[in-house]
């Protein structure tokens, strides 16, 4: 295929679009693109609505607004739900250059994994990217320091507006964003709520929280699943190996209720997280069928344990951040 331009003088300036935390940015950077993750704004949804269902997750339908909006070079998504999983066809169908990863549902198959970052990396190459060892070591060892200093800014004080806006520039400019927030951030004894869910990309939200007299913990996409690894215990020694090296990272990072984990490992997370909980509240997009899936068994099991349980659902762009103060609000009063 014909490469569409040299990166010699352009490095990291094409974005490249990702919609899912099980994307590896890793090989997208190292290839001398911006990975950059595509979420819902705050702007109408209007273009999108010729090509997508109403009933599609308000995300879905936000970032394919944001798609037809702006210069992404080209987009990468991985298999997960099925409105994403339909949302390729789209992006294709509009004329949007497109790849498609086949992340496994059932967690365990590592070499069929590796066959399809083998397999990402030749598109990519094709695209006008270069994937050599020694550059995806790099962009290994960029993202895993951004990843843990995320995890020290976390468990100080949760900041969601840095957790999305690294996600939209370069690397380096993450890291010194974090590090800049590290020197300020100061932890504060509060009651505790865990919030799970897929995506919210509205700081106001969170604020509500904090405006209550919480402090946060999460299980979701534009928080702590973006940061949270379980990294593998070998060292890469070429890259075969550094993809493989990958392929470990994602399957046993922060599990999302689209794969299948053995032993209960998505439920048994999350009970885990709640333990030093005040409270849990599923933010939840609508129609976000994993999701909704998982939150009866796993508010029963909450309820067991003792922990207040609810339930807060999300629509973009179109946010009623007065209903949701009120159910915040009245949360607070409950464990009160």
């Amino acid at each position: 295929m014909e490469k569409f331009f040299k990166f010699s003088k352009f490095f990291e300036v094409v974005k490249v679009g990702y919609l899912c935390n099980y994307t590896p940015k890793e090989i997208i950077h190292s290839a001398g693109f911006l990975p950059f993750r595509v979420f819902a704004t705050d702007k109408p949804i209007e273009r999108a609505s010729a090509f997508i269902q109403s009933y599609s997750c308000s995300q879905a339908r936000g970032a394919l607004e944001c798609a037809l909006q702006d210069d992404f070079f080209a987009f990468v998504f991985t298999r997960s739900c099925d409105t994403l999983m339909r949302l390729t066809d789209i992006f294709e169908f509009v004329g949007k250059r497109v790849h498609n990863i086949e992340f496994p549902t059932k967690i365990g198959n590592v070499e069929y994994y590796v066959k399809e970052l083998k397999d990402f990396v030749k598109v990519l190459e094709s695209w006008g990217g270069e994937v050599s060892f020694e550059r995806l070591m790099e962009s290994l060892k960029l993202y895993r320091e951004l990843e843990e200093k995320l995890k020290k800014l976390f468990s100080i004080s949760p900041d969601y507006e840095t957790a999305i806006k690294v996600q939209q520039i370069d690397v380096r400019s993450a890291i010194k964003l974090v590090d800049e927030k590290l020197k300020f951030a100061k932890k504060e004894e509060k009651p505790k709520v865990l919030i799970t869910g897929s995506v919210c990309p509205y700081i106001k939200v969170y604020d509500l929280f904090k405006e209550a007299g919480f402090s946060l913990k999460d299980d979701i996409c534009t928080g702590s699943r973006f940061f949270e690894f379980s990294y593998p215990e070998f060292e890469p020694k070429d890259l075969e190996s550094a993809l493989r090296y990958i392929a470990e990272k994602y399957f046993y990072r922060a599990p999302c209720p689209t794969k299948h984990y053995p032993g209960d490992g998505r439920f048994n997370y999350v009970l885990k997280l709640a333990e030093d909980c005040d409270a849990v509240v599923f933010l939840l997009v609508k129609f976000c069928e994993p999701h909704f899936f998982d939150y009866p068994q796993l508010k029963e099991k909450l309820e067991k344990m003792g922990k207040k349980v609810a339930l807060i659902e999300l629509e973009f762009p179109v946010v009623s951040l007065e209903q949701i103060r009120t159910r915040i609000e009245a949360l607070k009063e409950v464990i009160e």
